[in-house]
């Protein structure tokens, strides 16, 4: 950061440094002008002082200090302007001429440029003062108003034009500048628009690998657990043919839904928004299908009981919303799940509505009766878990508004996931 600003004050120096030696090259054109002027003859024939007529040498030393003036004109316009007015006055004095015109036009658009508006305002008046005195003054001495009139547009083209001027050269480099600052926040605000954009397409992958991670979890993982169960049960128990092959058929049936589903869920993931001849996507599961989840489950060894107070025939009918069906068997399915691996052996599944904070919801409850419960059942056996299964439940539940808890209960586990339903649905529930 010290480096920035070491670099900016550098460049200012070297911008003020320009402007220096451009104005006193300025002051020494000017000079030089004005001694071309008082060489040619171009000054006054008559002289305040006390003599009929100066040298011509005796001009270069009031303007020669009028010049040196514009040297601090960018800097010091007030004092510029002052040493210049009091040089251009002595220089009348002695015969005066053109040369003085020169001066007081660079210091009064000097002024007009650099000078603050206080001191810009004070100039105007006292010019537009200096002009009127002008006149008064022809008009008072001559009696002619043509002359007064005359000696008015003499002074306003000395005096007023290069303020005029100076004026419209300040005004067009401020618009300038505002025109260059609205460019730049303009450019600044286009950066924040491209990094909130960034973000926000951060945010939205980030979303879409998370739902990604549930799905995939709630699709395989029910599926891969119940095979590393099924299989490590089967394992640690004496040879048995009968068992033994219904242990193999039980782990084929899961491996091919597994290969099914996922094979599903990379035509979805492949595919460009919709689905090309020939491609069949397979249905996600919903209630529906909760006879066939059941069933599943009591091949795995689970003893399932189910209660259903006339939901599971709404959702025959098709009357629940979509992703309440959908989220609903997943959780019942992820449930489930989870008492198979933790050693459960009675689980009770109710399926219902029951009233919420916003009305009536519905409720997918499973209740285990714990690991210990059936002393002769062989232990369970981990299977490759994620450790995401309450996440992935949770997560499904609070999207939808719902409600999500999990926890021991009567020595075993349960779980409760509460899901708004719509008018329609409450009424027919």
């Amino acid at each position: 950061m010290s480096r920035a600003v070491d670099e900016v004050r550098r460049v200012v120096a070297a911008f003020r440094a320009d402007d220096a030696r451009a104005d006193a090259l300025v002051a020494l054109a000017t000079y030089a002008l004005c001694l071309a002027l008082v060489a040619l003859g171009v000054v006054g024939e008559h002289t305040l002082l006390p003599v009929e007529r100066v040298p011509a040498w005796w001009h270069a030393v009031p303007l020669g200090v009028g010049c040196a003036a514009m040297v601090v004109k960018r800097r010091r316009p007030l004092t510029a302007l002052g040493v210049g007015a009091v040089a251009a006055l002595a220089d009348v004095a002695i015969g005066g001429g053109a040369a003085p015109v020169v001066i007081l036009w660079d210091l009064l658009f000097a002024v007009q440029r650099h000078a603050r508006p206080a001191a810009r305002r004070w100039v105007t008046r006292a010019v537009a003062v200096g002009v009127a005195a002008s006149a008064a003054a022809t008009l008072a001495g001559t009696g002619s108003a043509q002359a007064a009139v005359l000696n008015a547009m003499y002074a306003v083209a000395v005096l007023v034009t290069p303020l005029w001027w100076g004026a419209n050269v300040r005004q067009g480099r401020e618009l300038a500048a505002a025109a260059e600052q609205r460019a730049e926040l303009e450019r600044e605000r286009a950066h924040d628009l491209v990094r909130l954009a960034e973000v926000e397409r951060h945010e939205a992958v980030q979303a879409e690998r998370t739902t990604m991670a549930r799905d995939l979890h709630d699709v395989i993982a029910s599926h891969l657990s119940a095979i590393a169960i099924t299989s490590g049960a089967a394992l640690s128990a004496p040879p048995d043919a009968r068992r033994d092959r219904d242990a193999l058929t039980r782990v084929r049936e899961a491996s091919l839904a597994s290969l099914s589903e996922m094979r599903s869920m990379i035509r979805v993931l492949r595919a460009d928004g919709t689905v090309g001849e020939g491609v069949e996507l397979a249905a996600t599961p919903r209630l529906a299908a909760l006879d066939d989840l059941v069933a599943w489950a009591r091949g795995a060894g689970l003893r399932v009981t189910v209660e259903d107070d006339g939901v599971l025939a709404a959702a025959r009918a098709g009357e629940l919303p979509a992703a309440v069906d959908q989220a609903a068997h997943r959780i019942a399915r992820e449930a489930l799940t989870n008492a198979l691996k933790h050693g459960g052996t009675e689980v009770g599944l109710r399926i219902g509505t029951d009233a919420g904070p916003d009305g009536a919801e519905l409720v997918v409850e499973v209740l285990d009766d714990g690991r210990d419960a059936d002393p002769g059942r062989p232990a369970p056996v981990d299977g490759p878990g994620t450790g995401t299964g309450l996440v992935s439940m949770r997560e499904r539940a609070e999207s939808l508004g719902g409600t999500f808890a999990a926890g021991p209960a009567g020595g075993g586990w349960r779980v409760r996931a509460g899901l708004p339903l719509p008018a329609t649905v409450r009424a027919g529930a």
